[in-house]
């Protein structure tokens, strides 16, 4: 049995009242302490270049200097050369190299030796990146998965 509900609405008079709260500074606060930059240039650090605490990167060399261990001079910074040469690796394959499919999945088992998990970039043939499974086996090799089969490039790095 359906039930009836009537609704009577009954218009009241609404009375807002806004109090307005001032907030007064009589003074500001103390400054911060300043904070730390990384400078570059080419070259090694002019000593009057940055202050304590900073870093300096010169693209000449790859030196990286720092903290300044004072405003005055860079001398006693720790210094070190970075390594500029990038590391990858890169495989291509065709889809008669594709395992599968197992439960309409198709994969590919990548061996790399780069000693760590990299980061991987997929294109296929025509240039397109493609999002695949990445399954890493362990520092030297992974697997990477897909739902249709393509040929293709991984770039890891």
């Amino acid at each position: 049995m359906a039930e009836t509900v009537l609704v009577t609405q009954t218009v009241n008079d609404v009375s807002v009242t806004q109090d307005v709260n001032k907030v007064v500074i009589s003074s500001p606060g103390p400054q911060g302490p300043a904070g730390r930059t990384i400078l570059n240039g080419n070259g090694a650090p002019a000593n009057n270049l940055g202050r304590e605490g900073d870093f300096y990167y010169d693209k000449d060399t790859t030196i990286f200097y720092g903290p300044k261990l004072s405003d005055s001079t860079w001398v006693g910074a720790t210094s070190f050369t970075l390594n500029a040469e990038v590391t990858y690796f890169q495989y291509s394959w065709e889809t008669s190299q594709l395992n599968g499919p197992v439960n309409g999945i198709y994969s590919i088992q990548i061996i790399h030796n780069l000693n760590y998990n990299p980061n991987v970039t997929v294109k296929n043939s025509a240039g397109d990146i493609l999002e695949t499974g990445i399954e890493y086996n362990n520092t030297s090799n992974l697997t990477l998965t897909m739902a249709q089969p393509f040929s293709g490039t991984a770039y890891l790095s």
